[in-house]
């Protein structure tokens, strides 16, 4: 399902690189390095896409195996899951997002070479639980499959 329904939105007409339909420094997404979502640019019912900018100047490259740069799955698996919270927000849900559960699998490795990486999900919401398939892409390449739970929790609680 993932490989096809990435395939599907690779090839929708998105909006131009630096826009984003949610404005991203209004939700509750982390701020500075911890942000990996650049911007949404698809978000129709239970599917949403969002872009991670990267490129030779990422500052990731310099601290992650520097003499062999490899952007990290671990930073995968943090933008696949604050992918699925810009889709709970633009749903209405507030308060504090929490990874409950993740899984992966990494297909083919980032380097600086990548420009950007391209996330697609499609997510189904119940109760205060999230549940989002993740396909990563870099260019036509599908990179890493993310499996997520995300549990948005009340103010307070």
């Amino acid at each position: 399902m993932r490989a096809t329904l990435g395939a599907r939105m690779m090839t929708a007409a998105a909006v131009g690189q630096g826009v984003s339909l949610i404005d991203i420094d209004a939700t509750f997404l982390p701020v500075a390095e911890m942000r990996q979502v650049s911007r949404v640019t698809q978000l129709e019912g239970a599917a949403i896409a969002g872009e991670m900018d990267l490129g030779e100047g990422h500052w990731v490259y310099a601290q992650h195996l520097p003499h062999d740069p490899i952007f990290p799955g671990s930073l995968m698996i943090e933008a696949a899951g604050q992918v699925v919270a810009l889709w709970a927000w633009a749903g209405g849900q507030r308060g504090r997002p929490r990874l409950v559960r993740t899984s992966a699998e990494f297909h083919s490795p980032v380097g600086p070479g990548s420009p950007r990486l391209r996330l697609c999900a499609v997510v189904r919401h119940k109760r205060t639980l999230n549940f989002g398939a993740v396909a990563v892409w870099d260019g036509a390449i599908q990179v890493a499959s993310v499996d997520v739970i995300l549990a948005v929790l009340p103010q307070g609680a």
